[in-house]
């Protein structure tokens, strides 16, 4: 565990160091490869939540097929918006029945062989700017896998900060 720990802090160092290098879509690839060999997906997603609160909008997808970039959804209200958005805590969904319960697109979750869940939020002076997204197999993720994929989604702040400056009201 050490020696993944190790691991673990020089990537994130690779990456920082990167953030202030490259551009939003070159670093959000290179975070999505760094989550997936670290940490595991099938699916990678950022979300940056407009200031209002009332949508979330796709500034990354592993698969733009499935999910486009820029595609917006409204924040439903129920317990994942409370937790994640409003309590600013990080949300771990184990299984497909969760998912179903929480998302409206679980059938297309469920269409990609993904069952299990992560969402960090990103946060810059406890406001919420979006999500980091993570999905695998069901039983994949667990709270170990939470608490390795959370300083990921700490290098996100000032990138969705800038694209939060930018978005629309709706």
């Amino acid at each position: 565990m050490k020696k993944m720990q190790q691991n673990h802090n020089k990537i994130l160092v690779e990456l920082i160091n990167k953030t202030n290098s490259q551009n939003s879509k070159k670093f959000f690839k290179e975070l999505d490869l760094k989550v997936k060999k670290i940490i595991g997906h099938k699916l990678f997603t950022l979300m940056v939540v407009d200031k209002s609160l009332k949508y979330v909008e796709r500034v990354y997808s592993s698969n733009i097929k499935a999910y486009p970039l820029l595609g917006t959804k409204p924040i439903p209200k129920n317990e994942w918006t409370k937790k994640v958005v409003l309590n600013k805590k990080n949300f771990l969904g184990k299984d497909m029945k969760t998912i179903k319960k929480l998302f409206f697109d679980h059938e297309v979750i469920s269409s990609l062989g993904c069952g299990s869940i992560i969402n960090i939020p990103v946060i810059n002076n406890n406001i919420i700017l979006g999500t980091m997204n993570i999905l695998h197999k069901e039983f994949y993720y667990n709270s170990d896998t939470v608490k390795l994929a959370k300083p990921f989604a700490s290098l996100l702040s000032g990138y969705f900060l800038f694209h939060q400056q930018n978005m629309k009201t709706k």
